[in-house]
């Protein structure tokens, strides 16, 4: 899903810090926005790559903003 449609649902759905669920997620876009925007985050998904590719893109996520 792109990352834009993502944004606008979390920003007009939660609150900063409230947690957002991705039962489903895939690469971790969702991840992703919800650190952008404050929000705690939990994906979930049966293949381990996605994990690792979700981890890896939410740990640099979080790298590009704490420099």
């Amino acid at each position: 899903k792109p990352e834009s449609l993502l944004e606008r649902i979390i920003l007009s759905s939660s609150n900063e810090g409230n947690l957002v669920l991705d039962p489903f997620s895939g690469s971790g876009t969702t991840g992703v926005v919800c650190r952008r925007h404050n929000r705690n985050y939990i994906g979930i998904d049966l293949d381990k790559e996605y994990l690792d590719v979700s981890i890896k893109r939410i740990q640099d996520e979080d790298n590009l903003f704490n420099k």
